[in-house]
């Protein structure tokens, strides 16, 4: 059986030496050190273009939008249907979600899809307001209704957004 260490040859071993001869110990007391400073090359990337405003921070309102119904419904709920982008808004806060999801419904809308899956988690505050900010005005010109997601997609902790279609200019 072997001991779990590996025969070294006498090269390595010189030259570990070699290398470690300037080594010393760390200080055990801790740094005091600057806070780093970002960058802006290792700024985060935003996928969404600022070409569009951001919009005004959310208005917490009872207003919800309406369910998703008549032919539409029965096919979410048989799981038939796909959504054509997602988003996962797990981790944002409420203001964050709020404009990430307005931007992603107008990329969404611009690009002609007509159903998008919004990802909440089972339970929270945001699983809550997602009905509520669908049914305020920055939304109500954009959304036709929401329901929550077949299990192969989130289930309860998922919805899917149903967006109105552009108009013709």
């Amino acid at each position: 059986m072997k001991s779990g260490k590996k025969d070294i040859s006498e090269s390595d071993a010189a030259l570990f030496r070699e290398v470690l001869k300037d080594a010393r110990p760390l200080d055990s007391k801790p740094l005091h050190r600057e806070p780093l400073k970002p960058r802006s090359r290792n700024a985060p990337i935003n996928p969404f273009p600022a070409a569009t405003p951001p919009p005004k921070p959310p208005v917490f309102t009872q207003a919800h939008t309406s369910e998703i119904g008549g032919h539409r419904e029965a096919h979410f709920r048989k799981g038939r249907l796909e959504p054509e982008a997602r988003i996962d808004l797990h981790g944002y806060t409420q203001d964050a979600a709020y404009r990430a999801l307005h931007r992603f419904v107008l990329r969404a809308r611009s690009l002609d899809q007509r159903l998008v899956l919004v990802i909440t988690g089972k339970a929270g505050v945001l699983h809550n307001m997602l009905p509520r900010w669908l049914g305020e005005s920055d939304f109500r010109e954009l959304v036709v209704g929401a329901s929550a997601a077949h299990i192969k997609h989130g289930g309860t902790g998922a919805y899917y957004v149903a967006l109105k279609r552009a108009r013709e200019k």
